[in-house]
């Protein structure tokens, strides 16, 4: 019969990270190594598809988990929106139709496994962290560009959750105050000018495909470079304050936006050292290691580390 000592030695994790198009799902073992991948489309008719089809690939993967004699921790799942951690809830997350979803209770009673939920920014920015640019790194922040932009903060190697477990949301800063009209409501937020949709429009592309824009930009295209340029620059305003306040040194970018490479990093990292040029000495812009991996990754981790007793909500 195996000691408890033996038991947390085969501990590993399960992470999955929900996006609007695919469900990512993982295993890892207690030194952080992959065992088990799969991925999914992410279901189009709402959130108890969205739901079903993570508890379905959850169980799947902890039966190979199971069979491989792994112990999983918590079952972590990564999802975009305003999650309320704490008490289990996805309380918006429009891109996958769920409001005042009580996600870690019904997954729960779906699988009879212990289950946590947590933002995917945070998530990725945890994976980044553990296993990705972040290596070695106590205080870092990481920004997410894509659809929508949001940041992580990490202190002491813990994830920064805010009172309400939404910190890190910046994407409705104000940027411009007489701008445009954001989706909520207000004007000038920086999504609506430095988000991959802003990008793309401002490129002239309107089907928002950034990749193309990348590709014109590279030409030098003017209209291309420009569009990078206003949104690196914006960014940077919005940046620089969180830089000087927190004393960062480094600042991850991942997200959809990224994955252009230098056409979007440069300008932002020239912006970026104009803004603080004055006053400290700018953090260094670094591209998330992981790419799309860092959400689930992340997830995978943190289910690693709750079984080991150290799942509190500073992770």
């Amino acid at each position: 019969m195996a000691s408890a000592r033996d038991s947390r030695q085969v501990t590993g994790g399960l992470g999955i990270d929900v996006g609007g198009t695919k469900i990512s799902g993982v295993v890892i073992d207690p030194r952080g190594s992959v065992v088990a991948r799969t991925r999914r489309p992410t279901p189009r008719d709402g959130g108890d598809a969205v739901l079903q089809a993570c508890t379905s690939m959850a169980a799947d993967l902890l039966s190979t988990a199971r069979a491989g004699g792994l112990t999983m921790g918590p079952v972590a799942i990564a999802v975009p929106g305003t999650i309320d951690g704490r008490n289990g809830i996805v309380v918006d997350s429009p891109v996958l139709g769920m409001r005042g979803l009580p996600l870690v209770e019904l997954a729960h009673e779906e699988l009879g496994h212990p289950v946590t939920v947590l933002h995917d920014v945070k998530a990725a920015a945890f994976g980044e962290l553990m296993a990705g640019a972040g290596v070695g790194q106590a205080d870092i922040a990481y920004l997410n560009v894509g659809t929508g932009l949001s940041m992580a903060f990490v202190f002491g190697w813990k994830i920064h959750q805010g009172a309400g477990g939404t910190a890190g949301e910046i994407g409705h800063v104000i940027a411009e105050p007489d701008g445009q009209v954001c989706n909520c409501g207000r004007r000038g937020c920086l999504e609506t000018v430095a988000s991959g949709p802003a990008i793309a429009r401002r490129a002239g592309h309107a089907d928002g495909r950034l990749e193309a824009v990348a590709e014109a930009a590279r030409r030098g295209d003017p209209r291309a470079n420009e569009a990078f340029l206003v949104a690196g620059e914006h960014l940077a305003h919005v940046l620089a304050d969180f830089v000087m306040v927190l004393d960062l040194s480094v600042v991850m970018v991942g997200g959809g936006v990224t994955s252009v490479g230098a056409p979007f990093l440069e300008p932002l990292r020239l912006a970026l050292d104009r803004e603080l040029s004055d006053v400290v000495q700018a953090a260094r812009i670094v591209p998330a290691a992981l790419g799309g991996d860092s959400g689930v990754i992340g997830a995978a981790h943190w289910s690693r580390l709750a079984q080991d007793g150290r799942g509190s909500p500073a992770w």
